[in-house]
């Protein structure tokens, strides 16, 4: 991560946010993991990062009280912002509802259309840039979402809890080494921005924040027969970490047979007795490669979801 921490509270953009959510009659809602960004030091390093000009549609998910989404409106050819909280879109609208080339939408991006949206609204549009201050809450599923949607979307620049962003930015044997970091490596290039103090924001959460870029690759990181079968395996061996990976894999059905499995392993170049943790993409492609050739595969399976990693221990 480069540079120091950013915090900078601004006595200034505080005062008004909460003067705002007192003019409409608002508090901040914890389970929706509502934490308003008052900072502007913070607030002009993403402009800065996400690069926007007259000729981009970008898309802003939870823009909450409108402090970024006020620069991204002025800067952006057109802007969508999805707000699933109604008073807050309330206030938004008032706030910056006369822009032409701003639209508000009241809706949950968790399982947003993105694809026929965008398509409708802007049929002619390269891909958008995504930007959004992500409520903790729902940070890992929503990425899990977005990052597959390259046809929508160039990059995704996201603050996410410094935990998630561990996860999304580990090497193999590394803390925070998952499934998520595995799904993201497959889709995408990400990297760190910097780290954030949790004092940019108000109320001011439990832990600190990143932000982070992910740019979407033209097309996976990785060729396989089948992804589906692929993500079978990386849950597997993260599903029972601590396991060899040969019994995490026998223990997940992957293969029923230990001397199929072990040989398998060997072909492969791994080490039956390694740690799925210290494996890397290209090593788990090959392995999925050479278990589909022997028919190791289930029609029924799908890609990892937001449950499935989570429940990987992502």
């Amino acid at each position: 991560m480069r540079g120091t921490s950013y915090a900078n509270r601004s006595p200034s953009l505080g005062h008004e946010t909460r003067a705002l959510l007192r003019q409409y009659h608002l508090l901040p809602k914890r389970g929706l993991g509502q934490s308003f960004l008052v900072s502007p030091a913070v607030r002009d390093l993403i402009l800065r990062t996400a690069d926007v000009g007259p000729q981009d549609l970008v898309v802003e998910i939870g823009p909450g009280t409108g402090v970024l989404t006020e620069g991204l409106a002025e800067r952006a050819g057109w802007l969508v912002a999805i707000e699933r909280d109604p008073g807050l879109h309330r206030l938004l609208i008032e706030r910056l509802g006369d822009r032409p080339r701003v639209s508000l939408i009241c809706d949950d991006a968790i399982g947003f259309d993105f694809v026929s949206v965008l398509d409708e609204m802007f049929p002619a549009h390269k891909q958008a840039k995504l930007v959004s201050n992500l409520p903790y809450s729902v940070a890992t599923p929503m990425i899990l979402q977005l990052i597959s949607l390259r046809q929508c979307f160039s990059f995704l620049l996201v603050m996410v809890q410094r935990e998630v962003a561990q996860r999304l930015l580990a090497a193999p044997g590394e803390e925070g080494y998952s499934a998520l970091t595995l799904r993201c490596r497959y889709e995408t290039e990400a990297s760190a921005v910097a780290p954030v103090s949790r004092t940019a924001f108000y109320p001011r959460p439990a832990v600190d924040s990143t932000l982070v870029r992910l740019d979407l690759l033209p097309g996976p990181r990785v060729a396989v027969q089948s992804p589906d079968l692929l993500f079978r395996i990386v849950r597997a061996a993260f599903g029972q970490r601590r396991k060899m990976l040969r019994n995490a894999l026998l223990h997940a059905g992957i293969l029923a047979e230990p001397t199929a499995l072990e040989r398998t392993l060997v072909d492969a170049g791994i080490d039956p007795k390694r740690r799925g943790e210290t494996l890397h993409l290209d090593e788990f492609a090959q392995l999925a490669n050479r278990l589909y050739a022997m028919h190791v595969v289930s029609p029924q399976q799908a890609l990892p979801g937001a449950g499935d990693v989570a429940h990987s221990k992502a």
